[in-house]
């Protein structure tokens, strides 16, 4: 039995929410099961009591990589030795993700909400966390609901209604479940799945959770796009900012700050009578993410990827690379970027690493840099190992959308191995990579490249 979310009162919009939502009554019982307190559903039925995670990992025995998945890679999770997933055949999975060997499988029940596409493709959202495995959303059977499985064994903890989940967003913080559907965040009981909140926002996304806080962008129609850091308990708005006259706007969070980078487009009429579409200087803003104070905040053109690591922010205008102190603002260092084309950005064990692959005539690049002064350490010319990705200690993987992977040594650069993946590259660990095709998913030995098919 589905059970339905309330539809939202007045009090529950974006605009009186602050002042007049409140916490929902609800007594969380031990943190060790998945039943009520006194063993009880609230149907009088007894409640499954869920051991969390599979007692121990499955015995030695034939390994099986690689596996058929039909399905997408946003509808795979890997937690420790487990792999959730949940693909077209319409059934929501856990194996042990070091043989592959399946621990159970459970037919999800259809909603009754059709989807959207034709061929009703179906690629809900799936997230394995605290001893569940949460899913939702999707273009077919999970369209417009969320459902928690125990992990131990695949029994439905709960099942949801969710409004406009077709397009879905799932993060867990303490003992509630974040979920962003089309026009709404919800808040949910981990352990029941009780509504605990539902607040109305239009195009919210890049939900993230951070202390006792979800954080995600959003857009009204009467407000700019910006962000907001929302009470995971209560619902409440913490903190709203609005960054004027943006057309986008991307959130991350590190170190207690929530760091938003917005860009500017803007209307220009020709001398023809057309108009075209021209970017101006957009706006990098720092703010606490549990207060929402504005720490700092730069105007300047923004173009291409950016992240945050030792210390700094690193954003693209451009032609330059610049790095901004994460707590001030303030330009540590800029460069120029080899070409006019936006470079790909990562970092690991203390490197800056920008990218491009090379196109026309331009042949691509791998450059590291000293994150503190700019300073470059190794560069790699004529190369096409971008865009690259943090691996295990020691190592980068360039290329992984699939195709020829390599693997590079992280102080100067030299590939120690390269190997013909089958699909992009969707999980790594300190062994393994992930996989995935949208037909199967394979995986490889980290430190050779050469196909894994698994171990006891």
């Amino acid at each position: 039995m589905m059970d339905s979310v309330p539809p939202p009162s007045r009090e529950m919009t974006r605009r009186s929410f602050v002042a007049r939502s409140a916490l929902l009554p609800f007594l969380w019982a031990s943190l060790s099961g998945c039943s009520s307190g006194d063993g009880k559903n609230g149907k009088g039925r007894v409640a499954h009591r869920c051991p969390s995670w599979p007692a121990s990992p499955l015995s030695p025995g034939t390994p099986l990589w690689p596996v058929r998945f039909k399905g997408y890679g946003a509808s795979l999770s890997l937690s420790g030795r487990w792999l959730a997933g949940g693909g077209k055949d319409q059934k929501l999975w856990l194996r042990d993700s070091r043989t592959g060997r399946l621990v159970w499988d459970r037919a999800a029940e259809r909603s009754a909400t059709p989807g959207d596409g034709a061929e009703h493709q179906d690629n809900p959202r799936v997230l394995a966390v605290k001893g569940r495995v949460l899913a939702g959303g999707g273009d077919g059977y999970l369209a417009d609901q969320a459902v928690a499985l125990c992990a131990a064994d695949g029994e439905v903890l709960w099942r949801r209604d969710i409004p406009g989940g077709q397009s879905m967003e799932i993060a867990v913080s303490g003992d509630v479940v974040g979920v962003i559907a089309q026009h709404d965040v919800f808040g949910l009981s981990l352990r029941t799945g009780e509504v605990l909140w539902r607040l109305v926002v239009s195009q919210a996304a890049g939900l993230v959770s951070h202390g006792r806080m979800f954080l995600f962008t959003c857009r009204d129609v009467e407000s700019p796009y910006g962000a907001m850091g929302v009470d995971r308990e209560s619902g409440d708005v913490v903190w709203d900012e609005r960054v004027a006259d943006s057309n986008y706007v991307d959130i991350k969070v590190a170190d207690g700050l929530a760091h938003l980078l917005a860009t500017r487009v803007v209307e220009e009429a020709q001398d023809d009578g057309t108009i075209v579409f021209a970017t101006v200087p957009g706006e990098l803003r720092s703010i606490d993410a549990e207060t929402g104070k504005v720490a700092w905040n730069r105007s300047m053109p923004l173009s291409g990827d950016w992240l945050i690591g030792g210390g700094c922010v690193f954003v693209q205008t451009n032609d330059r690379l610049f790095a901004l102190l994460r707590d001030t603002g303030e330009t540590a260092w800029s460069m120029p970027i080899p070409s006019d084309t936006n470079v790909q950005l990562a970092f690991h064990e203390g490197s800056l690493f920008a990218s491009r692959s090379g196109f026309a005539d331009e042949k691509g690049f791998l450059i590291a840099l000293d994150p503190a002064t700019g300073k470059e350490r190794w560069r790699l010319d004529d190369s096409d190992f971008s865009p690259v990705i943090p691996g295990p200690p020691g190592m980068l993987l360039a290329n992984p959308d699939g195709g020829t992977v390599s693997a590079l040594e992280t102080t100067a650069g030299d590939v120690i191995w390269s190997s013909r993946f089958k699909g992009p590259v969707q999980a790594v660990t300190d062994e393994l990579v992930y996989c995935h095709d949208g037909e199967e998913i394979s995986v490889y030995d980290v430190t050779s490249g050469d196909p894994y098919y698994g171990q006891g």
